[in-house]
């Protein structure tokens, strides 16, 4: 029976392989499947049309979701190249429900290296139809791989080597090392989660179930033809191959200025009559200052950078200051033969008083704000 790269190399199906996710979209929307596939009824299972490519040249796999109900359900990672060794072909990606409802990834591997009987395996656990036989990249065998076993970061759960490789915050370099010598191994980037955790300051590895979740969702929503209703970040992931992005926020900066506040223009209330022949003038007038927090947002695969921006967050307050002039300021005459009293704007102060740039009665702290 052909592997998926034999098929790829003969052209044993009409399919195209989607090399990556936005071919995917594409040929969902321009070629879809049958309305049945595409829509099912409630209960039925089906493979779905979308292929999601994954990982860099020699190391590719192509994702195949199954759905339920027309949802993801699972994915099924085959092998683009050939392996070497004993080097695992297929790894199930199946989505389960915990006793307390939540739900779950949980990632087996088929030993068997024969692409068609991990097929057949699937169809027969998730009892998908004889229809789903010519949905698949590879022909489905007549007999079913062995029951797959858990992978532990790139690992079969048996392996001598699981329990070291569990504890590696990041086992990719051996993980790749143990494949390249031809071990039960298999290292699929995108899905391992952790992977970048030692990598610079800065960068985000996304767990495994957000990368799969995201995957889930941009699946769900090209094989049901709705492109309308995919975000502008998931469109952008599907033009670039980078999705999920990942933000991380760093630290608020200080408070600017560092010493005091922004001060607004002095704006004049209304006058009050004073004792004799005076008038006080009120004012007030808001205060401010501001902070930063860098933005950045990263390729949760390579952990490259993909952008940067920065969020603002004010903090306001207010300030009223009164002074006392000669003269009745109209309509308001306190006693006869008082002049005018004049308010000026901006306030003149008598020399040494004039205020501090300083909120009275606490201050208000404003969301952060992301740039328009």
């Amino acid at each position: 029976m052909a592997t998926f790269t034999e098929w790829l190399r003969l052209g044993d199906a009409r399919m195209t392989p989607l090399a990556t996710l936005a071919l995917g979209a594409v040929m969902a929307l321009i070629a879809p499947e049958s309305a049945d596939a595409a829509h099912p009824a409630t209960g039925e299972r089906t493979v779905s049309g979308v292929r999601i490519s994954l990982g860099e040249e020699g190391r590719r796999w192509t994702l195949v979701p199954t759905l339920l109900d027309g949802k993801v359900e699972s994915f099924l990672a085959l092998r683009e190249d050939l392996a070497y060794g004993e080097n695992l072909t297929a790894v199930w990606y199946r989505k389960v429900a915990g006793t307390d409802g939540t739900e779950s990834w949980e990632t087996k591997a088929f030993e068997d290296q024969d692409q068609s009987k991990a097929i057949r395996a699937v169809k027969e656990a998730l009892a998908l139809p004889d229809s789903t036989d010519e949905s698949g990249p590879v022909a489905v065998a007549e007999s079913a791989a062995p029951e797959p076993e858990r992978l532990v970061k790139g690992v079969l759960e048996s392996d001598a080597l699981a329990p070291l490789v569990a504890d590696l915050e990041d086992p990719q370099p051996i993980v790749e090392m143990l494949e390249g010598a031809g071990w039960k191994a298999a290292w699929i980037g995108p899905l391992e989660g952790g992977q970048l955790a030692t990598a610079e300051p800065g960068v985000v590895a996304c767990p495994q179930d957000v990368v799969l979740g995201v995957i889930e969702r941009i699946t769900d929503r090209v094989d049901d033809e709705s492109a309308p209703s995919i975000s502008g970040q998931d469109l952008g992931c599907i033009a670039t191959g980078w999705y999920p992005v990942c933000s991380s926020e760093g630290p608020p900066g200080p408070w600017f200025p560092s010493q005091g506040w922004n001060c607004g223009p002095w704006t004049l209330e209304q006058p009050t009559p004073g004792m004799g022949c005076h008038t006080d003038c009120n004012y007030s007038r808001v205060v401010s200052r501001h902070r930063f927090r860098k933005i950045t947002e990263t390729n949760c695969y390579t952990g490259a950078i993909v952008g940067t921006y920065f969020q603002t967050q004010y903090e306001t307050g207010s300030q009223s200051e009164s002074i006392t002039v000669s003269g009745a300021a109209l309509p308001i005459h306190v006693g006869p033969g008082c002049p005018l009293a004049t308010c000026s704007i901006p306030p003149v102060f008598p020399v040494g008083e004039e205020p501090t740039c300083e909120p009275e009665g606490g201050t208000t702290e404003g969301p952060w704000q992301n740039p328009q």
